[in-house]
């Protein structure tokens, strides 16, 4: 990302050239690496969330917050993201035909647009592991509610034994 940058400002500052193709690299990166970043910080449980909050709670409730969040934020954001992507890139193939010719690769403007409907695409594909992430997380949650009511149910007959 940063040679890409350096390149583009040497050609365009000091040659004059502007060759747009290491500027559109730069900014596909970035975007590159804020969607790795975001599907890493929650795989790694890093993401945003009240940590102070959070800490405090017991296990129970921090199932329910990390249920509650994959459900309401972390799903559906990803649906909604996946189903703007997905018709975005669908109307870019549409209104360029011309790229599935070999030619395309002649032309300037359509390799900005190739880079676009990869960048298009990638989103794509991180949608689908942040909502399969997501459905990881929520069924962790479940899976860790149950085994506490399990367990609050095996102390709760033990004791009735006891008694």
């Amino acid at each position: 990302m940063i040679l890409a940058q350096f390149t583009w400002l040497i050609l365009k500052n000091i040659y004059g050239i502007k060759f747009t193709a290491f500027f559109e690299m730069n900014w596909l990166s970035v975007g590159l690496l804020i969607i790795a970043g975001c599907a890493h910080n929650l795989l790694s449980n890093k993401h945003l969330r009240i940590q102070s909050f959070y800490k405090k709670t017991s296990a129970k409730k921090q199932a329910i917050i990390n249920l509650l969040g994959a459900v309401l934020f972390v799903i559906p954001t990803s649906a909604l993201i996946f189903g703007l992507s997905w018709e975005f890139f669908l109307s870019e193939l549409g209104k360029h035909q011309f790229l599935f010719s070999l030619d395309a690769f002649s032309d300037p403007s359509s390799l900005r647009i190739i880079g676009l409907c990869a960048f298009i695409f990638i989103i794509i594909f991180f949608t689908h592991l942040t909502a399969l992430a997501g459905i990881s997380m929520a069924s962790k949650a479940g899976l860790t509610l149950h085994k506490l009511k399990s367990e609050i149910l095996v102390k709760t007959a033990n004791e009735s034994r006891k008694a």
